[in-house]
């Protein structure tokens, strides 16, 4: 008896020994989890600071090109009155960033609306989005609205601030209008619209198109492409219908803009090419059978075209486009235009159908476009009416 209870309490022994020893393991596992996830926590910690360090960094150095630009603001009102020569000076607000520059195909429309203005007699500066807060006492501010907000600084007492629109016109309030001393818009529908909410003189100016660049071919030959399309996807975070459309349809279509990738990279029907610079448009439409268009809905509700449009067809080629009346009342022998996807389709169709008739209206057409479109005539249109706005003020 003593012998068995010896043996089973060593078997108890060895029993307990096992569960500590088990305790023990789990323990251990349970230190290196630990160990783990403080070593995953510390690489995590690690990188954040590397994140937070090259913020600081950058805020730091936007920081000094802040100051830098203030400094610079200072120095330019002299610099800009010796450099101007007695000539008004004129002040062109570009909703594009400095640091995209001439990329930005606002910053390149603004460079031709510079030339044309300065042809007109004008000294011309363009001011990207981070310089619109530098005050010049210039005689004439011309804001090309877009997306960012500008309030005209009334110091300047003999400024006069123009807001030019031709895109984003769901933006415009009744107290922004008031700000200025003319406003014009691209949509005679847009502009009856504004002038119902405010007193402010509200003009019609076209969209200008520079027709020393967009023409047509003196020597047609074979296209390049197709059907082309240009335009960024960047701003509506969504395939725009009318490629989306040629890729759900097994339609070919030559793209170029920024953004698509995430869509269409490896897609049969919808062929990417990147960016373009603007100056390299006119080249590209004349290398095209014919173009797509589309507009924002807002611009839709307007009656507000985008620029492709006069480019498109100055430059000697058909167009596919989405549809207004007023679109379609003035432009409907040269551009077929859609309401849905079954219409584009038919669109597409018709489009191979009738080409030759469309291709020969746009040419027949060239001298009445570059007569509505003209850049010239247009921003004799604008100076006029800047020169009599004070007038009106005055009346008013």
């Amino acid at each position: 008896m003593g012998l068995r209870k010896k043996i089973e309490e060593i078997r108890s022994r060895a029993g307990l020994s096992n569960i500590r020893l088990d305790q023990l393991r789990n323990s251990v596992r349970s230190l290196k989890s630990i160990e783990e996830q403080q070593s995953k926590e510390i690489e995590q910690l690690r990188n954040d600071l590397k994140a937070n360090t090259k913020e600081i960094n950058r805020l730091r150095d936007e920081l000094k090109t802040e100051f830098r630009r203030r400094d610079i603001w200072e120095r330019k009102k002299a610099e800009v009155q010796r450099l101007a020569k007695g000539k008004e000076i004129l002040v062109i607000k570009c909703p594009a960033l400095e640091r995209r520059g001439a990329k930005s195909v606002d910053y390149a429309y603004c460079d031709v609306l510079k030339r044309y203005f300065e042809e007109a007699g004008y000294y011309v500066l363009i001011d990207c989005y981070e310089d619109w807060n530098c005050s010049i006492n210039a005689d004439v501010v011309v804001l090309i609205h877009g997306y960012r907000y500008f309030h005209p600084d009334r110091r300047d007492e003999n400024t006069k601030f123009v807001m030019w629109i031709n895109c984003f016109p769901d933006k415009i309030t009744a107290e922004e209008l008031a700000l200025y001393d003319l406003v014009m818009t691209t949509s005679e529908t847009h502009q009856k619209m504004l002038q119902q909410i405010t007193d402010i003189p509200v003009e019609f100016v076209p969209m200008l198109t520079d027709t020393d660049s967009f023409y047509p071919s003196d020597t047609p030959a074979q296209p390049k492409y197709n059907c082309v399309f240009i335009g960024n996807i960047i701003q509506r975070k969504y395939p725009r219908d009318c490629i989306r459309w040629c890729s759900d349809n097994g339609i070919e279509v030559d793209v170029w803009g920024e953004g698509w990738d995430e869509f269409y990279a490896n897609s049969m029907f919808v062929h990417l090419h990147g960016r373009i610079e603007y100056k390299d448009l006119p080249e590209l439409y004349r290398n095209a059978r014919f173009s797509l268009n589309d507009h924002f809905d807002d611009m839709l509700d307007t009656e507000m075209m985008n620029n492709r449009f006069p480019e498109v067809l100055l430059s000697g080629i058909p167009m596919v486009c989405d549809w207004t009346e007023s679109f379609e009342r003035n432009y409907g022998d040269m551009v077929l235009f859609y309401r849905n996807e079954e219409e584009f389709v038919h669109c597409m169709k018709e489009m191979e159908e009738r080409y030759d008739e469309l291709k020969a209206n746009v040419m027949k057409n060239q001298e009445r476009l570059r007569e509505e479109f003209d850049f010239q005539k247009g921003i004799a249109r604008m100076q006029a009416l800047i020169e009599s706005c004070g007038d009106e003020s005055e009346a008013r």
